[in-house]
């Protein structure tokens, strides 16, 4: 068995292990700094947005387009897991930051990446509307993947920007292992999502993607579905440490 594949088979003892430390003892000092419980009121973000603009979990940013791009891709990922789970209501609000004319500011200068709203025309992004659909979600997956290449930022630097995201929206989304803000929380998992499938094109990465295959893993196997309990923030964060510093030695 190659030795990747032998790693992986054994990452659910790994999730086991951090859960049980989590349980003994505290998390260690400095592993992951997670904002305060101050953080966790809501987030004014209904004003308009200017130039570079977009929001995200842990607020309005201002981002140039081939990060901006990342920060959207999560709720491609997000999307679509919740789509094949049958939620089409928590769905249909992350495809709508593709499509919708309210979130056009944040997609401004997409289109030197390749970006084609098109991608996203089968997905619903009304939640009150009834028309149901039967899309397959690989394709826009396939296509947002395609447009960050595109964006010539290099793959490990892209990697670390989405931990970054990953951990502010975990850390906006979830309180005490519960799910405090579903939006931030489903868009933290679509972050790991991506970042995995970005360090599948890193060669010599098999360390990184295996950190990253954890990551992902740490959410219900049907993706950020609702759950009485979720991973607790600290050991997410732990997880989020171990894939900077795989990401750190390539």
């Amino acid at each position: 068995m190659p030795m990747f594949n032998l790693r992986l088979a054994i990452a659910p003892l790994i999730l086991s292990g951090l859960a049980a430390c989590d349980a003994l003892d505290p998390p260690p000092p400095q592993t992951q700094k997670m904002p305060s419980a101050e953080t966790k009121a809501p987030v004014v973000t209904d004003r308009p947005l200017g130039l570079d603009e977009i929001r995200t979990p842990a607020g309005i940013r201002v981002l140039p387009a081939e990060k901006r791009v990342l920060v959207l891709s999560g709720h491609v990922a997000a999307g679509a897991a919740l789509y094949r789970a049958g939620d089409r209501e928590a769905a249909t609000s992350h495809f709508g930051r593709l499509t919708t004319d309210g979130s056009a500011t944040e997609r401004a200068g997409f289109e030197a990446f390749g970006f084609e709203p098109a991608a996203f025309d089968d997905f619903p992004t009304d939640p009150t509307g009834e028309t149901e659909t039967s899309a397959d979600p690989s394709e826009a997956e396939a296509h947002i993947l395609d447009v960050i290449a595109e964006t010539g930022t290099r793959p490990l630097d892209q990697i670390l920007f989405l931990l970054e995201q990953c951990s502010d929206s975990y850390a906006a989304g979830v309180l005490d292992a519960a799910i405090e803000r579903p939006l931030a929380y489903q868009a933290s998992y679509g972050y790991a999502v991506i970042a995995r499938d970005i360090a599948r094109q890193i060669e010599d990465g098999d360390d990184l993607l295996l950190e990253l295959e954890i990551l992902v893993r740490m959410w219900p196997d049907e993706g950020p579905v609702d759950a009485d309990a979720v991973a607790p923030e600290p050991a997410i964060g732990t997880q989020i440490a171990r894939a900077r510093l795989a990401a750190s030695i390539l």
